[in-house]
């Protein structure tokens, strides 16, 4: 026993050491020599024992592009955006001259307990270990407005809500002044927004500070389900009156979640998806733009939802083209500078 002590002593201490230094010698590198391309391709060619080259080492993606096993600085180089800086002109490189050295990507592991008690505490959790905003996932009858003593399957894929002690529950405690909201809403925003400010403001929570989105997307169910539970007209009338609301009494909660994953999970590739995910949004502007919302409204409440796979090139390409795509359809419907950006989380699958 008094060797495993005296062991872990001696491990403790060397690990106190360690955290101690600070001058760390320079690792020389010019022991290894940087092979030439053609001296690697000699090598993968060994290594695949008479398979060809062209056909395992080349990637031809969804979309009918092909990736070069290894890429260099002189094929990059000549495509580079040399005009183009963070926070301006198309956005392509991020909304802000800084980019995210103080405001980077938020951490919003997705908490998906059936019931609101354990989908509080599961929230907390997540909070505790680095997320960054509460991100609650709704089970389909909360999504699609339906008491849960009518639906058959209650709690599937998320929390099920149906009274204003169940939100009072979910929320308890949370930190909604200091850590953004997420939730998706299916077809309409209105009912669990509704209870979601009325729990908020029985528990002398201020509304005005709510951040994030409580978001709806009709076009997004219709095209997932084949149907909606009222009609698409009826929907932009609450999605218009819910926008309204969010812009006079909280103007950092957005209300409309576009989101491209029923695309995605479609079958669609990533030049499809985009398409198809801003033609819905479109559509949302121009609903909100006949119920009495000015362009500037319109946009800063929308927030965008993109898939990300595990094809990097693509996935950063396509999170690069979104953003000048959209900021050229706001120049196009008469939008300032100031809302031209996007808002973009990503969902990973």
């Amino acid at each position: 026993m008094s060797d495993v002590k005296d062991a872990e002593l001696d491990l403790q201490a060397i690990i106190k050491k360690a955290e101690s230094q600070t001058d760390f010698p320079e690792v020389p590198l010019d022991e290894f020599p940087v092979p030439t391309y053609e001296e690697w391709k000699t090598a993968c060619i060994e290594l695949l024992k008479g398979a060809p080259f062209e056909k395992k080492m080349f990637t031809k993606t969804y979309e009918g592009l092909t990736f070069s096993p290894m890429y260099f600085h002189n094929d990059t180089e000549p495509i580079l955006p040399k005009n183009s800086y963070p926070g301006m002109g198309d956005f392509v490189r991020g909304a802000t001259a800084n980019v995210y050295v103080n405001a980077p990507w938020g951490i919003a592991q997705a908490c998906d307990e059936t019931f609101p008690a354990d989908n509080n505490e599961l929230l907390k959790h997540e909070i505790d270990k680095g997320s960054t905003i509460y991100n609650i996932k709704l089970d389909c009858a909360t999504k699609r407005n339906v008491d849960a003593r009518e639906c058959e399957h209650i709690g599937k894929d998320g929390v099920s809500l149906t009274t204003l002690e169940d939100v009072e529950t979910l929320l308890k405690d949370l930190k909604l002044d200091k850590y953004p909201l997420y939730v998706y809403a299916g077809e309409s925003s209105v009912p669990i927004m509704a209870l979601i400010i009325a729990a908020v403001k029985k528990n002398g929570g201020d509304v005005s500070k709510l951040r994030g989105f409580i978001g709806a997307n009709p076009i997004g169910e219709l095209a997932a389900k084949g149907k909606l539970n009222q009609s698409l007209d009826k929907l932009y009338d609450e999605a218009a009156a819910a926008a309204k609301w969010a812009l006079k009494n909280a103007p950092e909660l957005k209300t409309a979640f576009i989101n491209s994953d029923v695309f995605s999970n479609g079958g669609a590739n990533d030049v499809q998806e985009l398409a198809y995910t801003i033609s819905a949004a479109v559509n949302y502007l121009r609903a909100m733009l006949e119920r009495g919302l000015t362009i500037e409204e319109a946009a800063e409440q929308i927030m965008f939802g993109v898939s990300v796979g595990a094809n990097f090139f693509m996935q950063v390409a396509k999170l690069r083209a979104i953003r000048p795509i959209w900021a050229e359809i706001i120049k196009a419907f008469g939008g300032s500078e100031k809302v031209q950006h996007i808002h973009v989380p990503c969902l990973f699958f």
